[in-house]
């Protein structure tokens, strides 16, 4: 009788083994998936966050705005005499010199006919801003770390595409790669 088992169960194993031993490895595969895709939350409240607020200073001393951004309505540009976008703000002062807005690293100093001297400063958090019109005698130069408030250069009219305008910062602020309103992080008045 015992035979009689054995040889019905290998009759069973051999007619269904093929079917049970396919659903085992599809079981498997897609338990190894499951838990390859799965991502780890610590509850460890010894892990530290960083909400402290980014907080701006301003690009010039007591800024009075000449042009705001704008990026869904054209703005007459007195220069070229033609309306257009503006993504930027123009800003001068009686104080020309231009200072960081951003503790960073200056990853560009450059002069173009268009927009006169650059100077690009990248900050942590994704934020880049840039500072145009300027005079061709910056205080830094590429590789340099400035803080918030560092003297950087002074304002200028060498924006050939912003002349009339007369001394002045064409100031403007990237975010992850992408242009941004600088007015949501600057405070500044309309004067």
């Amino acid at each position: 009788m015992e035979t009689n088992k054995k040889g019905r169960v290998l009759r069973l194993f051999k007619k269904y083994g093929y079917y049970a031993l396919a659903f085992v490895l599809v079981l498997g595969i897609t338990l190894a998936i499951v838990f390859a895709n799965q991502t780890e939350i610590s509850d460890d409240p010894t892990v530290p966050s960083d909400t402290t607020p980014v907080v701006f200073g301003l690009p010039v001393e007591s800024p009075t705005v000449l042009k705001w951004y704008s990026d869904s309505e054209l703005m007459y540009n007195d220069t070229l005499k033609q309306w257009e976008s503006h993504k930027g703000i123009d800003m001068t002062s009686d104080n020309l010199n231009v200072f960081a807005v951003l503790d960073g690293v200056v990853t560009s100093v450059e002069t173009t006919y268009e927009d006169g001297t650059i100077i690009t400063v990248t900050h942590d958090d994704g934020f880049v801003s840039k500072y145009s019109s300027l005079s061709d005698e910056t205080s830094v130069t590429i590789s340099d770390k400035v803080s918030a408030g560092d003297t950087i250069g002074t304002m200028s009219q060498s924006a050939a595409n912003e002349q009339l305008s007369g001394a002045h910062l064409h100031f403007e602020l990237y975010k992850d790669g992408q242009k941004v309103d600088p007015s949501n992080y600057l405070t500044l008045e309309d004067k």
